[in-house]
């Protein structure tokens, strides 16, 4: 299943990111050094992705 959700990452905050779950390890939470509270994606290859969207709103996306 893919995954449309909003990059987090510094020089990409607020771009589109489309996720492959079939790829994803694991999701978590993570407070950047700003202060900032983003969900982290970590794939099966070791990549890692910041996104804008909590981690119930991401279970909420997989269910449909």
């Amino acid at each position: 299943m893919l995954l449309k959700l909003t990059n987090a990452m510094k020089g990409r905050i607020g771009e589109g990111l489309i996720l492959n779950t079939e790829l994803i390890a694991s999701f978590f939470e993570h407070t950047q050094e700003d202060g900032t509270k983003v969900t982290v994606a970590f794939g099966i290859n070791n990549n890692s992705w910041e996104v804008v969207e909590s981690l119930d709103e991401i279970m909420g996306m997989a269910r449909v």
